[in-house]
């Protein structure tokens, strides 16, 4: 039988070996935990849509069928399923609620929002904070 040699803690070998291990470790965590969490943060933010449009298409009277369900659940295309949502508040089908998406029916990105000296109201002016200089 033949024994492997392990360099344990307190050697010089054996330090090295665990401070190596520790620091791939890390890496390895760092690099999975960012790719992991991403993934997972889109998989959670989509499943959320997909039960808000279900509620609504509950709420609105509409009946899904099993088919309909799956295909709301497994979708992973957040704006695909913001446009459903949108066109499930005025629908009076499920035929027009996931009617082939159009260029012109995708959901825009929201408006960046803006500093608090671009929505003064109308009448008033910016005023500059600095101390006017005589």
């Amino acid at each position: 039988m033949q024994t492997l040699f392990t360099p344990r803690r307190g050697t010089i070998v054996g330090d090295a070996r665990l401070a190596g291990q520790a620091e791939g470790f890390k890496e390895g965590f760092k690099e999975g935990f960012k790719a992991g969490f991403k993934a997972g943060f889109r998989e959670r933010r989509a499943a959320g849509k997909a039960e808000q449009l279900l509620r609504l298409m509950e709420r609105r009277g509409f009946s899904p069928t099993e088919e309909t369900r799956q295909r709301v659940t497994t979708c992973t295309d957040a704006p695909l399923l913001d446009l459903w949502f949108d066109r499930a508040i005025d629908a009076t089908t499920l035929d027009e609620i996931f009617a082939a998406p159009s260029t012109t029916d995708r959901v825009p990105a929201p408006a960046p929002a803006r500093s608090s000296e671009h929505t003064a109201a109308p009448g008033q002016g910016l005023t500059d904070p600095r101390p006017a200089a005589n």
